[in-house]
C-alpha cells in the first residue's frame, strides 16, 4: 500500500544566523515538529500547538488531585467533632478553608478546558 506522504520538491531557502536556527529548532521540539515541517506549518497560517501546555495541562490536574486529596483529609477531620469541643472557631475557620479549596478546583478546571 502507498504511503499518503506528499512528495515535496521545492525549496525556499531562509538565512539565518546561529541564534535564530538554535531558537527555531527549539521551537519546533517544542511542538514536537522538525524545524521544517514547523517553518511550513507557520507559512501557510497553522500555528502549531506547545507541548508546554500539554505539560502545563498536566501539572495542572496533578495539582487539582492534590486539593482533592487534601480536601477529603480535611472532611475526615471535620466528621470527627471531637477535636472541636470548645474550639468551633477553628471548625469555622476549617469550613472557610475547605471552601476556598474547591473555589481553587473550581479555577484549575477552568482554566484546563480554555486550553
Amino acid at each position: 500500500m502507498r504511503s499518503q506522504t506528499r512528495i515535496r520538491k521545492q525549496c525556499i531557502k531562509v538565512w539565518v544566523d546561529e541564534r535564530e536556527k538554535e531558537q527555531i529548532e527549539d521551537n519546533a521540539k517544542g511542538c514536537n515538529h522538525s524545524a521544517s515541517s514547523f517553518l511550513r506549518n507557520l507559512g501557510m497560517g497553522y500555528m502549531p500547538k506547545s507541548m508546554i501546555d500539554h505539560k502545563a495541562v498536566s501539572d495542572l490536574m496533578q495539582l487539582n488531585g492534590d486539593l482533592g486529596r487534601l480536601g477529603g483529609l480535611l472532611k475526615m477531620l471535620l466528621s470527627n467533632e471531637e477535636n472541636f469541643v470548645g474550639h468551633e472557631g477553628r471548625m469555622v475557620e476549617v469550613a472557610k478553608l475547605l471552601s476556598g479549596m474547591e473555589d481553587i478546583r473550581s479555577d484549575i478546571r477552568d482554566k484546563v478546558r480554555s486550553l
